[in-house]
């Protein structure tokens, strides 16, 4: 029997400090006469909504200062790409962060509930944790909500959605031709020439790993399935959990392992860069989506930062960020583009019960668990 890893690993949490690159300086607040007739009145009005709210934004970033204490689970690239656009436009808030997988931070916001050190947490929150954590959290909904499709509203007050991941595969190129084996989709990786050889990170504690595990759930007949159980225990054979989801694209890039399951994003950002002797692999079998989401921690210290930087995610300027750094941006709507995203269209792309994946989630870790003490 394989030596048992255990479920729960500890990700080691990093600290780092964004100081602000420059004072803000007020406007100067100008007085101006009533204007004696409609035609003076519309003239000195602004001369479009889009002024307005922008000499709004201006203001309050001119009267934002203070502490924002972010704990994030996001990659470094897509961290400093959003967290540096927020600190050019809010220079005199000065920023501080903790890294972690979403386990480790939710577990962190729980423990620190009755004082809270962390103002939000960035990335790494599903529908699924509202169910179970809402209590962590504030009720906020952001300015852009409205604009975003229906599947991406903040419907339950706490969560506020930003991207969709899809979950992929990442194989080494120079590995799978050793293993000689041509990998396509998850049926692949039952391959003994596999064993050992698949990546994969711990869905108790990685938000990337639970959206692989509700995927192949999803295409292997659903979370109630004896037979997606079944392909899951055979898949667990050859399989390694890692110590967070980042050791898993960059143990395959680095040759650790044949395979990684992971995420499109990190992927995605790594090829554009320029990564060679890797490639990605959206599963024949189908794969699903989830909306990924942040939040303010309930009683936080500096609430009024938070509320702010909420509202950038959900910005146009952020929204098109996170389709620079690979991610799908949750408004659709936008007219922007990423080479090097597939349309959904061009992979075999299914919907995935989401409402029920997230009311039986402690039910389906729980099955996990027990099926991995068993390797």
């Amino acid at each position: 029997m394989r030596k048992q890893v255990a479920l729960l690993l500890g990700a080691v949490m990093t600290a780092g400090l964004i100081t602000g690159c420059g004072g803000g300086k007020a406007a100067d607040p100008t007085t101006t006469a009533a204007p004696e007739t409609k035609a003076e009145t519309q003239a000195a009005a602004p001369e479009s909504k889009e002024e307005a709210t922008e000499a709004e934004s201006q203001e309050e970033a001119a009267a934002a200062s203070g502490d924002l204490n972010i704990y994030t689970t996001v990659s470094d690239l897509q961290y400093n790409a959003i967290v540096g656009a927020f600190q050019e436009k809010y220079p005199d808030i000065k920023i501080s962060y903790t890294q972690a997988g979403a386990g480790e931070c939710k577990t962190r916001i729980q423990a620190e509930a009755d004082n809270p050190q962390g103002d939000v947490m960035f990335g790494g929150l599903v529908y699924a944790d509202t169910l179970t954590y809402s209590d962590l959290f504030e009720t906020y909904v952001c300015k852009n909500d409205d604009k975003m499709p229906d599947e991406f509203k903040n419907t339950t007050g706490v969560l506020t959605y930003h991207d969709a991941q899809i979950p992929c595969l990442w194989v080494n190129d120079e590995l799978e031709k050793k293993a000689g084996v041509t990998i396509t989709g998850y049926e692949d990786l039952l391959n003994p020439a596999l064993k050992g050889q698949v990546a994969n990170g711990d869905p108790t504690a990685s938000s990337s790993a639970w959206n692989q595990l509700q995927c192949v759930l999803t295409d292997f007949g659903g979370y109630d399935s004896e037979e997606a159980w079944d392909f899951i225990d055979k898949l667990m054979d050859n399989m390694v959990i890692t110590d967070g989801s980042s050791a898993v694209y960059k143990g395959v890039y680095n040759g650790e392992y044949t395979v990684g399951m992971t995420y499109e994003p990190a992927c995605v950002q790594m090829l554009s860069e320029g990564a060679e002797g890797v490639h990605i692999v959206y599963p024949k079998e189908g794969v699903t989506s989830i909306a990924f989401g942040s939040a303010i921690i309930k009683n936080c210290k500096n609430l009024d930062n938070a509320k702010l930087f909420m509202d950038f995610l959900e910005s146009d300027e952020c929204q098109a960020i996170y389709n620079e750094c690979g991610a799908r941006q949750a408004n659709a709507n936008l007219d922007i583009e990423n080479e090097w995203l597939p349309n959904l269209s061009d992979i075999n792309y299914k919907a995935a019960d989401t409402e029920g994946l997230a009311k039986n989630q402690e039910d389906i870790l729980n099955r996990w668990i027990e099926l991995w003490k068993t390797k």
